[in-house]
């Protein structure tokens, strides 16, 4: 039978994120979904604030060993669709 992620029981945290190879930039992400949302205008990047926290790699070895099958789903992809259902959702989503 095929395993799904809700059996997964134990208590360690099993970490859903992507592999190092497939992160993406603060300034990406927020490209990405103005594009998602339809967004025409400047996105502007506030400068005189911190760059904060410039990575935080975390490992999916032991997410990859449980279910070597696994794909995520493409970041602009999920991006584009979860814009998508936000538009279509917006007066019944949580606001």
């Amino acid at each position: 039978p095929r395993r799904g992620m809700r059996s997964y029981e134990p208590r360690e945290p099993l970490i859903l994120s992507v592999g190092e190879e497939d992160e993406v930039s603060i300034k990406d992400a927020a490209l990405a979904v103005a594009e998602g949302m339809g967004y025409q205008g400047e996105v502007v990047f506030d400068t005189s604030k911190s760059d904060g926290q410039h990575k935080k790699t975390a490992s999916n070895a032991k997410l990859m060993q449980l279910y070597p099958d696994f794909k995520f789903t493409p970041f602009t992809e999920a991006v584009r669709h979860t814009c998508a259902w936000l538009k279509e959702n917006y007066e019944t989503a949580r606001k």
